[in-house]
């Protein structure tokens, strides 16, 4: 969603550009005007600032090999594009039970529909459904999930919702402020 591609491959490797200053999403948690008792948080997917998109490559990288990579950055008319490549795969489709299971062989514990976390190393993982994870003959690509580590309210949110036995429930915000400034 947030990328073009472009072509040709070049070195085995699939080129990608950031479009329209939209670098994905993050997770992060909102306040809500809600009934005297219930918890006002709500967690939500928001649009990434360019810092977060870099943040969300590096841990990618971090977790499941060096998957990406930053090959440089265009700036026009107050568009900022951020251009990365990552090893063409021939990717074979995975159901979302056969993600569930790899996740939790690595791990982490469901805490959303396609999402993940796993407290030894406070990281968590959104996004991961069958459109960003697949497989390519030998290994699980996880090639376009959204990393994170969780801190302050939003750590305290899911820890809590887990010690219940509760899972989340993701709300997508499409725009927040403008992207270009926002980080």
């Amino acid at each position: 969603m947030e990328h073009d591609l472009l072509h040709p491959l070049r070195d085995g490797r699939l080129w990608k550009a950031t479009k329209y200053n939209y670098f994905g999403l993050t997770p992060g948690l909102e306040l809500d005007l809600v009934a005297s008792g219930a918890d006002a948080r709500r967690f939500h997917l928001w649009e990434s600032g360019i810092y977060l998109y870099l943040e969300r490559l590096t841990l990618q990288n971090e977790l499941f090999g060096q998957i990406n990579r930053l090959e440089g950055f265009v700036i026009s008319d107050k568009v900022i594009t951020a251009v990365t490549s990552q090893p063409s795969y021939r990717l074979e489709p995975m159901t979302q039970s056969q993600i569930d299971e790899w996740f939790v062989g690595q791990r982490f514990v469901p805490i959303t529909t396609a999402a993940y976390y796993r407290a030894e190393d406070n990281v968590a993982v959104f996004d991961a459904h069958d459109k960003n994870v697949a497989w390519n003959g030998s290994a699980v690509v996880p090639f376009d999930v959204i990393p994170c580590r969780p801190e302050g309210g939003f750590l305290e949110f899911i820890e809590k919702t887990l010690q219940a036995g509760e899972s989340l429930c993701a709300v997508r915000t499409t725009r927040t402020t403008d992207s270009f400034t926002h980080a």
